[in-house]
């Protein structure tokens, strides 16, 4: 269990990469295929539910997270019994919390109709659809899924993306099956959910194989004062984890109540493309977390922010990079995509900008949040985050009956700048590195605005070449590749962040030529 943290980062991103690819790749088929034939009524139901569902899995309460600080000492000391014990209590937590997903969307169930609005009727029974999507989110806590934390916990994320791939091919042929062939609703949410149960299922087998003392009998419960802490944990980590979904789970419900459930299927095709874009980076988060945990319990403060500044530059470096693409190419790719039989499936470009600048404020706090949360600070900007997101909901409704679509979005940037990024940062930079605030401050602020030149400055370079074909989108990634590029090597080729990242890449590349 003591690999070295290098090494296993390196696998994690490789496989990481390797299984997101396979994800976009077959999703984008689907989602074509979807579109075909089914249609954007069809699109706003699916992104109406899974946002439900979402908030239905907030009753996870962040268990997992709790789980895996409480699991890096004794991974790395080595003590199985210790292991054990935690797991079969995280066993425990996670059938619970299934069950509480059921209980609470049955009850929810009878509501249906206050949320979905639809200008035409769907050909199937909202309710069976709804208790499929129950059952879908509820299946993974139930049965499982628990097994993956020890892995992804243990620097051994790529044993569960090895797996995902395989899967990720599997579910690709049930949805083409029932989508592209019996053209049937039910059959597409069921096999779903049965290549979810499956794919658990293999990355158990992975975990008891590799490690068996995870199937032994004989454990030591945790003691009663331990789990009095333990759930002390959960809630500082339940209550930032129900603010942050109030962020960025609630839209697609208040885009319904609001505009209709059809326009959450024109903004669906975004969202899957940003949803993705995230997932990416949360990948790259996780292939560093576990590290992290392990510099937590083994490096200094001083140590843990050196750390700490080279991945956040590293993110930001990403981030940076992605979001000027979207901002450039979003409409000129739904415009080959969908747009041309179909005006509505393209958004303003005032709405694009909104999209992408609220999805590199959520790519921009995933380092903090990281060291924040291996370092056990659960409770910092824990109700800031809280209130932050029901102002988001507030505001939401208010600049969206003004701006529409546009406002509702701009209401989730206006909320995370004012009420919770700042504060958020300023309680990481003293609870965990001790730091002058304002040094952390400054530094977010500054590659803030440094992104928001650089898209400004690209949008009037490629305005020429936007929305015309796909060689224009062609040349609008690379030059918003090679701009963004050029002024962060400008404005960082001094600092010692940026020479980390050099030094890596150089390292990597003669690796790959040896």
């Amino acid at each position: 269990m003591g690999e070295s943290r290098t090494k296993n980062t390196v696998l994690n991103l490789f496989s990481s990469g390797i299984r997101q690819f396979l994800t976009l790749v077959t999703t984008f088929i689907i989602r074509t295929i979807f579109i075909k034939n089914l249609g954007a009524d069809y699109l706003g139901l699916n992104g109406l539910f899974t946002n439900i569902l979402s908030l239905l899995a907030l009753s996870e309460l962040g268990i997992g997270t709790a789980i895996s600080f409480y699991l890096y000492k004794p991974i790395k000391d080595g003590d199985k019994n210790r292991i054990k014990s935690l797991m079969a209590f995280y066993k425990k937590c996670y059938r619970m919390v299934g069950i509480t997903i059921i209980i609470i969307g049955i009850l929810i169930t009878p509501f249906l109709k206050l949320m979905v609005n639809l200008e035409t009727e769907v050909d199937v029974n909202l309710y069976i659809v709804f208790l499929l999507y129950i059952m879908n989110t509820a299946s993974s806590y139930l049965l499982f899924a628990y097994k993956q934390s020890f892995l992804l916990a243990n620097q051994q994320q790529y044993k569960v993306e090895k797996v995902s791939s395989i899967f990720c091919i599997v579910q690709f042929l049930f949805d083409f099956i029932s989508i592209a062939i019996l053209k049937n609703y039910y059959i597409y949410l069921i096999g779903d959910i049965i290549a979810i149960l499956i794919k658990n299922l293999m990355i158990s087998f992975v975990a008891d194989r590799d490690f068996p003392f995870l199937k032994e009998k004989k454990i030591e419960a945790i003691s009663k004062d331990e789990i009095r802490v333990f759930f002390h944990d959960i809630f500082s980590v339940s209550v930032f984890r129900v603010g942050s979904q109030l962020f960025n789970a609630t839209d697609n419900i208040i885009i319904s109540i609001m505009l209709g459930t059809t326009i959450v299927g024109y903004y669906s095709n975004y969202y899957l493309i940003i949803s993705y874009a995230t997932l990416f980076f949360g990948m790259l988060m996780k292939a560093f977390t576990a590290g992290i945990g392990n510099v937590t319990v083994t490096e200094s403060i001083e140590k843990r922010y050196e750390i700490y500044k080279r991945i956040d530059f590293i993110m930001f470096f990403v981030a940076t990079i992605v979001s000027v693409c979207m901002c450039q190419v979003f409409n000129s790719f739904m415009l080959l995509w969908v747009g041309k039989n179909d005006q509505n499936y393209i958004l303003g470009q005032a709405i694009i900008f909104v999209l992408a600048f609220d999805f590199y404020i959520n790519c921009s706090c995933q380092t903090p949040n990281a060291f924040r949360e291996t370092s056990g600070n659960f409770k910092s900007g824990q109700w800031l985050q809280l209130f932050g997101g029901v102002f988001n909901i507030v505001l939401s409704f208010v600049l969206g009956y003004i701006w529409g679509l546009f406002g509702i979005f701009l209401a989730t940037i206006v909320s995370k700048l004012l009420i919770t990024v700042t504060p958020f940062i300023y309680k990481i930079a003293r609870s965990v590195f001790k730091k002058n605030p304002m040094l952390l401050i400054i530094d977010y602020y500054k590659k803030l605005i440094l992104r928001t030149v650089i898209v400004a400055a690209t949008w009037f370079i490629c305005l020429k070449i936007h929305m015309t074909s796909f060689l224009g989108i062609v040349l609008e990634i690379l030059i918003c590749v090679v701009f963004s590029l050029a002024i962060i090597s400008l404005f960082y080729f001094r600092s010692d962040e940026y020479r980390f990242l050099l030094r890596k890449i150089k390292v990597l590349l003669t690796e790959k030529r040896v």
